[in-house]
């Protein structure tokens, strides 16, 4: 019973320090998302295409 108090006390703790990201902040994130997302995209298109290039079967 003790760990659920303390728990719910550094949750609690976490949720008043936390506040609504503005505008600003959250195009900015999905911005960042969205860029990451192409590049992993890349990377995978360009390891399959090494991977058609040079006929290795993973």
């Amino acid at each position: 019973m003790k760990m659920i108090k303390e728990k719910v006390r550094e949750w609690d703790r976490v949720i008043k320090l936390s506040r609504k990201p503005t505008k600003s902040e959250y195009i900015m994130v999905a911005k960042i998302t969205g860029l990451g997302i192409v590049i992993i995209g890349a990377i995978g298109f360009l390891i399959r295409i090494a991977i058609q290039l040079t006929g290795v079967i993973l």
